[in-house]
């Protein structure tokens, strides 16, 4: 059976969304390449100044490091759903694609996917998900074939660009959102004074305050679209012993409560 949420270090992760109604969302940045198909309703994304709209059945690549605004749509008789699935770096490396294959920018639609790739895609969400039958190993090797059919079909990933100083605290902080995170133990992690730690940040247009925020808020925001557990549980796996101080942030990073995510599943057990 599927896990709605699963993460393999060093090899990807993959989780289905499930939203009522329609939402927003703003300035979601996706740290490692993803590929998102929907499952019902729609999606739509802003990148490049031009809208990019995701039918039912279809799928969207997206390149490591956007910042992209979209909105997930309900079909008319239900949710809305989609499955995403991310691809570690280290996979990415160990693929050489043909020169042949054009490098995805930014937001590359792949429409209805072919046989092949949609087979190839729905094989890597299972390996990463059933851990107990399906070594990593093997895993890995699933999401490279992922990536050579995706290249048969004219696209890969480009490598993933050094990172900068907040996608390296994104990194490390969205492994172990709950803990407390001061910013010598960050400075630990990066091996930076304090002093270059803040100027590093301001120089890429934020602050460590900022960084810290984002991450646990779009994890929360992972969590109520992937997950079944309740809000009060989840605003404890991202730090907060309040779930009303928890909502109050969440509604100020998203311009909505946590409840708006899951609509009338909110009252539903488990």
């Amino acid at each position: 059976m599927r896990h709605l949420l699963a993460a393999r270090p060093g090899v990807g992760a993959t989780g289905h969304i499930t939203q009522s109604g329609r939402l927003g969302y703003t300035s979601i940045t996706n740290d490692l390449p993803l590929i998102i198909m929907v499952r019902r309703g729609h999606k739509l994304i802003q990148s490049s100044g031009a809208t990019l709209r995701i039918d039912e059945g279809e799928a969207v690549a997206i390149a490591a490091g956007q910042a992209i605004d979209f909105e997930n749509v309900a079909a008319e008789d239900g949710d809305y759903e989609a499955r995403w699935l991310v691809i570690d770096p280290a996979v990415l490396a160990d693929f050489t694609p043909p020169a042949e294959a054009q490098p995805i920018g930014g937001c590359q639609s792949l429409g209805r996917m072919p046989t092949g790739l949609f087979r190839a895609y729905e094989q890597a969400v299972e390996a990463l998900t059933d851990e107990d039958d399906i070594p990593d190993l093997v895993a890995r090797h699933k999401l490279g074939e992922l990536l050579a059919w995706l290249a048969s079909a004219g696209w890969r990933f480009p490598p993933v660009s050094q990172e900068s100083f907040t996608t390296r605290i994104r990194r490390f902080v969205g492994a172990n959102p709950q803990s407390a995170w001061s910013s010598a133990e960050i400075c630990a992690q990066l091996a930076v004074s304090e002093a270059t730690l803040r100027r590093r940040l301001s120089e890429e247009g934020t602050s460590l305050r900022a960084v810290l925020t984002d991450v646990r808020m779009t994890h929360a925001m992972q969590l109520l679209q992937c997950s079944r557990l309740p809000v009060s549980e989840i605003a404890a796996r991202i730090g907060f012993e309040s779930q009303s101080r928890f909502a109050i942030r969440f509604r100020h990073r998203f311009g909505f409560p946590p409840s708006a995510i899951r609509g009338h599943r909110q009252a539903q057990p488990g």
